[in-house]
């Protein structure tokens, strides 16, 4: 098989990520990938063990006794998002690896350096022939990470040895990351009445090629939701040419920013041509000074059985009011999301129509007023709404001595101190710290750019920075 990552630097990091790259591992999805780090881990003399839900612990074992365990974490899965041009079969496909310049990307899908890359890196360290005196080392990959934190919430302490953890889920070089956001979700539910098809005639509106991205660690860029923007449309058709909906299909994740969006729905049929023109004049009106791929097609469709007009409005109204993007920001970090909302998917399926929101958050209070204001609008709306908790924040200790050990060994390899902020992505920590009394963590990663996209891709050189980061903490475990 052709290496289409031979010649990066660090070839190991790279092979190990391409051998990755070549096993699929969307959330819920990742049994293969847990047979090969078996084989693997059998092939390099590294010490493997599963726990129940498919969590994998790697181990090298100590070669110096008065050197702390240190543990590596990443996660197996990785968000699958394609193109809709894409043919790409996530279950039997190995990722499309690209290579331009200093980037590694996939072609028309997302690349899953989020976090197989983490992986890597972690495999790499634990058959580094060059580390010599190391502690115990301990690689831990969980599973389903994107789609629900399964693996990590159902983690025992007793699984991994160690109390001082680096997790390899964050996402820029030469940043050392000490606060991660927690959130939770919130399910809009309207079921309607579909009625048989009378004097009308049906029109599809598709919103596409947007950026889409990361619901939190792009959340506050200048991009639109595919969702909310249609619904915005769909409101001001109806406010002049009443619509009875069809189907409305958005997004795939709530973690995603979505991408694409449809809609089908009843026209009377002598208002078709000034609602398409309507819908033309809507289209061209949107702003696409950092949505350059925008397009809004419009087309005619078969008529079918549709939603009344008092029940389409309240459907394509909950949508456009639903609130996206930062609430607030941080008051502890300069230009940090602390609380905001993705609403992610639109569906509908059967008799009802389905909107899911994921809302992020560092601040609990600040949260509780975030999830109020949603569960007030469907309220206030007469819509079935329900909330639930999601992932659990982070904050580290900023005086911990791994985290001086990190800083010392950023600066050795940068020549200059590393940052140290928050991200507004979810990060496993706040749950592994939970597990063991006195857990010292904090959470480094490469340079990688829109997650959970298609555009996705991650820098060669912040791998480089990376790879010798992790040498230069290992070797300074003997400190603490």
């Amino acid at each position: 098989m052709v290496e289409i990552l031979e010649g990066l630097e660090p070839q190991p990091v790279w092979d190990i990520f391409e051998q990755i790259s070549r096993i699929p591992r969307c959330s819920k999805n990742e049994a293969q990938l847990q047979d090969w780090l078996e084989g693997w881990a059998q092939e390099n003399g590294i010490g493997f063990k599963k726990d129940p839900v498919g969590n994998v612990l790697l181990t090298r074992e100590s070669t110096s006794s008065d050197v702390p365990s240190l543990l590596l974490q990443a996660h197996q899965d990785m968000v699958c998002e394609k193109t809709p041009e894409s043919n790409h079969s996530f279950k039997n496909d190995p990722i499309p690896l690209v290579v331009s310049g200093d980037r590694v990307h996939a072609h028309q899908t997302s690349l899953g350096a989020d976090n197989g890359i983490g992986m890597a890196l972690a495999m790499a360290l634990l058959v580094d022939e060059t580390l010599t005196d190391n502690g115990r080392i301990e690689a831990l990959f969980t599973v389903d990470e994107e789609a629900g934190f399964t693996g990590v919430r159902n983690l025992k302490g007793d699984f991994f040895a160690s109390k001082f953890m680096i997790n390899l889920d964050s996402e820029e070089s030469g940043v050392v990351i000490v606060n991660s956001a927690g959130g939770g979700g919130t399910i809009y539910t309207i079921p309607y009445r579909p009625k048989e098809r009378s004097a009308r005639t049906a029109l599809r509106v598709e919103v596409g090629g947007l950026m889409g991205g990361h619901s939190g660690v792009d959340i506050h860029l200048p991009r639109y939701n595919a969702n909310k923007l249609l619904a915005e449309g769909l409101v001001k058709l109806h406010d002049e040419y009443p619509i009875r909906l069809i189907k409305f299909q958005g997004g795939t994740r709530g973690n995603a920013i979505p991408r694409n969006a449809f809609a089908e729905f009843l026209v009377p049929r002598e208002s078709v041509d000034k609602a398409i023109s309507r819908l033309d004049e809507w289209g061209k009106g949107i702003s696409r000074s950092d949505e350059r791929g925008l397009s809004v097609i419009v087309s005619q469709v078969p008529p079918k059985p549709a939603a009344p007009v008092h029940e389409t409005e309240k459907m394509i109204k909950l949508v456009s009011k639903i609130p996206f993007g930062p609430k607030s920001w941080s008051p502890d970090y300069d230009g940090l999301v602390q609380t905001s909302n993705n609403n992610g998917i639109v569906k509908t399926e059967g008799k009802q129509f389905t909107v899911s929101v994921y809302s992020r958050t560092s601040d609990s209070k600040d949260f509780y007023d975030n999830q109020r204001i949603l569960y007030e609008l469907g309220e206030g709306m007469k819509i079935k709404t329900e909330q639930r908790g999601g992932g659990t924040g982070w904050k580290a200790d900023m005086n911990s001595p791994l985290l001086k050990i990190v800083k010392d060994s950023y600066t050795a390899v940068l020549k200059k101190n590393p940052k140290v902020t928050g991200i507004h992505g979810g990060l496993e920590c706040g749950v592994i710290a939970g597990l063991k009394p006195g857990m010292d963590i904090v959470s480094v990663g490469p340079t990688i750019k829109s997650p959970h996209s298609p555009s996705e891709y991650v820098e060669v050189g912040g791998v480089s920075v990376l790879w010798e980061l992790l040498k230069g903490i290992a070797t300074r475990m003997s400190l603490l």
